[in-house]
């Protein structure tokens, strides 16, 4: 059976967006302070850098989000702009210099079919 894969680019601006959201959602506390940097690694434990400007000694300066956090505020982001995903299709995040790719595979030949 076929085999699909798609691959959808996020910017920079889109994953900030996005992990902002999440953040205020999940009630993960952000600095009140303009961000002055967003990082993508290939970390899973911090995929996801924001870095704040002078935060002061009260607070820290940078907001770490895993690979599971950043899946998750990708995945509402597209939700939220009308992206349709499939729910069963396997989904892995790719950091790149610009920015994260969410690649969706999806194996037709394991799919139930209708009735």
């Amino acid at each position: 059976m076929p085999e699909e894969l798609r691959k959808i680019l996020f910017s920079k601006e889109e994953v900030q967006a996005a992990v902002i959201d999440y953040c205020l959602r999940s009630k993960i506390r952000l600095p009140d302070k303009n961000i002055e940097d967003l990082e993508v690694r290939t970390d899973p434990e911090a995929m996801v850098v924001l870095k704040y400007a002078d935060t002061g000694p009260e607070e820290a300066n940078e907001v770490e989000l895993s690979r599971d956090q950043v899946a998750a505020a990708l995945i509402r982001y597209c939700s939220s702009i009308n992206v349709p995903l499939p729910r069963s299709a396997q989904k892995v995040l790719q950091p790149g210099n610009d920015g994260i790719s969410l690649l969706i595979n999806i194996d037709w030949g394991k799919r139930t079919p209708k009735k």
